[in-house]
């Protein structure tokens, strides 16, 4: 990452603009620790942040005041960041009646429906009051309400909590939501009509209807299946399917984020090998935009378009000082935006890592992977999915303790036949609306790709030991992992 240096000369811009964009990453980490009271964690983390500039910076002012601007600009947008209005509706709690309207994507279960509300209007007995923020509501299976209606809901308005040891309101939290309404009675009473809010309800109404095709298309399991390809949605894939899907380590194919993206873009460049470079990475950036529109383009699914793009555009320019600049950099705006989501985004903080990965990691482990062969992209999905895993690794344990040791030969066989099944499905969908005949011949190729996976997934779910309980796996343990792989890094660039 950084050149080998002996003074403040010999630092380039660029790596005095990472040195910042780090600072300010790490800063929101340890900006979160302070203010939580977990001071040892503190410590450990600053202990940790002193050895590495000690050893690969130059100790100059300079670099101090630009580390300490970084961390001093974390904690003040943090600080900001936890302040709650006093009119946000998680001040409220109790039975109560509230208007609000539909702002962001519905989220349609087997059993309920649940909507992210923005609020206006909450009324407790005879008293009403105008509030803001975001509140989610669970309401009855039927109707279904879409994005831009406004309606009453009655309930018992509270603070999300803890669930199975699942911090759940830290995880609403990073999108701004603070208060939670289960088992709402709705009532519609409008509906949104500016330009905004109807362009988002065309969005979200095709993914439903693109959704209800593919459920025509296919039986179960492979209409969920291919739901979860094209458009990460996880409903009718069954349980047991999706614990195979973990314990072999391909969940990341059917869940939107950067991770599964940056996946994506090295199997379809792995399958382009046949064009130039720059060409390649036109086909996979085409294929993210038209993949963002489809599954409704919501926060998250952007984030993750945002880092697939930025991989995109390192390896297009090709320039080590420039992949840096471009990656932390977009971690930077993203987190300055919202740093909630370096802490409580799993999806970010995976695709970041395996971002990474692949531009600091792959380089150095490539050579290891000669005898493999190229056919099929092979050699280059096993490279990419290993460089991933290894900074993804304690995101992973920490957050669904398994190990799985069958991963890398799982995703080597697998993810190839991830950009062919939704080619098939994709166009299976299209060709339905115009011709059910050639809808049906792309989406019989589609399920015979999809059974295929299936089958894989299942063969390698039932290897013995095909993955690990590790429960032992805690903050401090990722310290030290982190610390050993980032020094193993770092001392091989300056080589």
């Amino acid at each position: 990452m950084f050149a080998s240096v002996e003074g403040m000369d010999k630092i380039d811009r660029s790596e005095i603009l990472v040195v910042f964009f780090i600072a300010f990453l790490l800063g929101v980490l340890l900006a979160d620790l302070f203010f939580a009271g977990n001071f040892d964690k503190l410590g450990f983390i600053l202990l940790l942040m002193a050895i590495f500039i000690k050893r690969f910076l130059f100790v100059d002012w300079k670099i101090f005041l630009i580390i300490f601007c970084g961390v001093f600009l974390a904690f003040i947008r943090l600080y900001f960041a936890n302040l709650i209005s006093e009119k946000d509706v998680s001040n409220f709690s109790g039975k109560v009646v509230l208007r609000g309207c539909v702002v962001d994507q519905v989220d349609v279960r087997t059993d309920k429906v649940k909507y992210t509300v923005g609020a206006v209007e909450v009324e407790i007995g005879e008293e009403k009051s105008e509030v803001n923020g975001r509140v989610l509501i669970s309401g009855p299976r039927t109707p279904v309400y879409e994005y831009g209606d406004c309606f009453l809901v009655s309930g018992k308005l509270e603070k999300p909590g803890i669930i199975n040891n699942f911090d759940y309101g830290k995880y609403l939290g990073r999108y701004g939501i603070y208060a939670v309404i289960y088992r709402a009675k709705i009532e519609k009473i409008a509906q949104v009509e500016d330009f905004f809010s109807r362009g988002f309800y065309w969005l979200f109404h095709f993914r439903s209807i693109f959704e209800h095709k593919i459920s025509q298309l296919y039986d179960e399991p492979y209409a969920g299946f291919m739901a979860g390809l094209i458009l990460g949605s996880r409903r009718g894939i069954s349980d047991e399917l999706t614990q195979q899907f973990n314990t072999t380590g391909l969940s990341h194919i059917v869940a939107i984020s950067g991770y599964n993206i940056t996946m994506l873009i090295t199997v379809v460049s792995a399958i382009f090998g046949f064009l130039g470079r720059k060409r390649k990475i036109i086909v996979a950036a085409v294929i993210i935009f038209i993949f963002v529109i489809l599954v409704g383009a919501s926060a998250s699914v952007v984030r993750a378009a945002i880092m697939g793009m930025v991989g995109l555009l390192a390896l297009w320019c090709g320039r080590n000082y420039f992949v840096s600049v471009s990656l932390f950099l977009a971690g930077f705006l993203m987190n300055l935006f919202n740093p909630l989501i370096l802490l409580n985004d799993v999806g970010f903080q995976l695709s970041f890592l395996a971002t990474c990965g692949l531009v600091y990691v792959s380089p150095l482990i490539k050579n290891f992977f000669v005898k493999v062969p190229q056919f099929f992209g092979m050699r280059e999905s096993l490279t990419m999915t290993i460089s991933a895993q290894i900074l993804a690794l304690p995101i992973i344990l920490l957050n669904f303790g398994r190990l799985s040791l069958i991963a890398p030969l799982a995703n080597i066989l697998v993810l190839p036949f991830v950009p062919t099944a939704m080619f098939f499905g994709f166009f299976a969908v299209f060709f339905s609306f115009f011709w059910n005949f050639l809808g049906g011949f792309f989406g019989f190729l589609g399920y015979l790709i999809m059974a295929l996976m299936v089958l894989l997934v299942q063969f390698f779910a039932a290897v013995p030991f095909a993955s690990l309980q590790v429960d032992w796996f805690n903050f401090w343990w990722a310290g030290i992992y982190y610390f050993l792989v980032v020094w193993w890094i770092l001392r091989k660039n300056r080589k």
